[in-house]
């Protein structure tokens, strides 16, 4: 029996024959990665960070499906579940330095997204390099998902190089802002050393594909690390993964937040 915790991360379950967790990058449909119990209860830890956000988004609807279906449960489920309960007040969320240090991709960077990257960049220190901005004309949707229009407004991205000796890693790591001009809100994610000096450069290159589907993209959508690929066809993904250019990404990128 397999067991899904949370809604929006589908591709963390959790094996009732393995009586491990495992993860999986759905989008790509990689091959799973094992994770540990005690690993999944730290990330459970990290992304509830405080008592009163775990018992209201984790202990109290998971102790009411036990109550519900308890019996159809499997045994090591249920004990699984009052261990991690019973063990909030003990189990130590990730540091910075252990996130970066996760073997599992799907797993860092699923636990990098409880933490705030801003304090955490803000907090090892960071210098500006090179900064770009870049018009947007993006689709707008209604919260039950309805087109609604376009909106145009102006995003800066700015490359950083931030201190990494904190998470005992080397002297200099590198990250690309995203900001929007109208609302303010920013978004960090790290980059390959290469295109520190290009932020445009920096941003398409976080974004990876199977080669053969590059011509039979019609649409990019972006929520954050979160990419939608909307292709002209049904095609079967093959081939080595390769990035877009600068041009490319923000040619298809049809909607972010």
């Amino acid at each position: 029996m397999d067991a899904y915790f949370f809604s929006d991360t589908p591709g963390f379950q959790w094996d009732s024959h393995q009586n491990c967790f495992r993860a999986q990058n759905t989008m790509f449909r990689s091959a799973w990665d094992r994770i540990t119990n005690d690993q999944a209860m730290r990330y459970i830890r990290t992304r509830y960070t405080n008592k009163e956000r775990f018992v209201s988004g984790f202990q109290t609807p998971v102790l009411e499906m036990v109550l519900k279906y308890g019996n159809e449960l499997p045994t090591n489920l249920i004990e699984l579940i009052d261990l991690i309960v019973t063990s909030y007040d003990t189990v130590q969320p990730y540091t910075y330095a252990e996130a970066f240090k996760l073997e599992s991709e799907v797993f860092r960077s699923m636990v990098f997204g409880c933490i705030r990257v801003p304090e955490m960049i803000r907090e090892l220190g960071h210098t500006r390099i090179a900064t770009a901005g870049k018009a947007v004309r993006h689709k707008q949707f209604a919260p039950d998902g309805e087109f609604t229009g376009y909106r145009s407004y102006d995003v800066v991205f700015e490359t950083h190089r931030v201190d990494g000796t904190k998470l005992g890693l080397r002297d200099s790591i590198y990250a690309v802002r995203c900001w929007c001009t109208t609302t303010s809100n920013e978004h960090w994610l790290w980059i390959q050393d290469e295109w520190r000096n290009d932020p445009l450069e920096a941003i398409a290159h976080t974004f990876q594909v199977h080669e053969n589907l590059v011509p039979y993209i019609k649409e990019l959508k972006r929520q954050g690390d979160v990419l939608l690929v909307e292709l002209t066809k049904d095609i079967e993904p093959r081939g080595a993964m390769v990035t877009l250019s600068a041009d490319q990404y923000f040619g298809l990128l049809t909607a972010q937040s």
